[in-house]
């Protein structure tokens, strides 16, 4: 995975070698104010032929559950 810090390819700052089974402590995405998930410009590059899946989950903020 390339991660950009613009929509740019010339700001690619992080090239992460993601072998089969790679898993991440490190969230990749930010909440928002308004409870929504913002993902930082990436790309995924395969050197062979592959199939992408990509599981997330997410930490639910206790100002952005709903009230009982």
């Amino acid at each position: 995975m390339q991660r950009f810090r613009d929509r740019d390819h010339a700001s690619l700052y992080q090239d992460v070698l993601m072998s089969p089974g790679y898993t991440t402590p490190d969230p990749f995405c930010a909440t928002g104010p308004q409870c929504t998930y913002h993902y930082p410009w990436h790309q995924y590059r395969a050197d062979t032929d592959c199939i992408w899946l990509a599981i997330e989950y997410h930490p639910y903020p206790a100002h952005c559950a709903p009230s009982p």
